[in-house]
């Protein structure tokens, strides 16, 4: 699954013929071609958790706070954070400042977590050995958020960003991209669906 396999099947679907393409051409279509791919990227990315995009991130013990790694896009739904000792217990994500406020002013034996300010904070302090955290990564390019080179390698189904950037530059050209925009959307709902095992 990488670029070049995406970009050599949307140009066929839009009737570009450029057989030596790259992604990184200055040439006017491919650098509008590139954007949309990214868009579409992004987007799909920001609609689900995608198994390929979960990270796992060992926060020691003794800390209150923990910066978040810089490809964090937001905490896992379920289970997203424990501790690693105790059978893995959980920690309870509290959303709400005011409630965190609130438990930090009265700590418990259960331990709790809230997203502030660019940090993972944490009441009570962690006990060693620390804690476990899953993440969804904002890279939904091998290693990087955008994709910048023929070999980069999507951690996204194919098939989407192929279908999406077809139906954008449709739109873009001002042609008809509503049966692709359909088609893009059950597939996309079917594939977040499989990704889940419920399909």
């Amino acid at each position: 699954m990488t670029v070049e396999t995406v970009l050599r099947t949307v140009l066929l679907q839009i009737g570009l013929d450029q057989p030596d393409v790259q992604i990184t051409s200055d040439d006017y279509e491919m650098r509008q071609i590139a954007a949309l791919m990214n868009a579409v990227g992004e987007d799909i990315a920001g609609r689900a958790e995608w198994s390929g995009l979960y990270r796992d991130w060992a926060v020691p013990g003794g800390l209150d706070k923990a910066d978040l790694p810089p490809d964090f896009r937001k905490l896992a739904e379920k289970g997203a954070a424990r501790l690693s000792k105790n059978g893995f217990r959980p920690i309870r994500v509290v959303v709400a400042p005011e409630q965190w406020a609130f438990l930090t002013a009265r700590p418990s034996a259960q331990p709790y977590c809230h997203l502030a300010q660019g940090k993972l904070l944490f009441s009570p302090t962690l006990p060693k050995p620390g804690a476990a955290i899953r993440y969804v990564s904002k890279h939904w390019v091998e290693g990087k958020a955008e994709l910048t080179q023929n070999g980069d390698r999507l951690l996204l189904p194919e098939r989407l960003v192929e279908k999406g950037t077809i139906w954008r530059w449709k739109r873009q050209k001002g042609l008809a991209y509503d049966d692709m925009l359909a088609e893009f959307e059950a597939d996309l709902a079917a594939d977040i669906k499989a990704d889940r095992g419920e399909g």
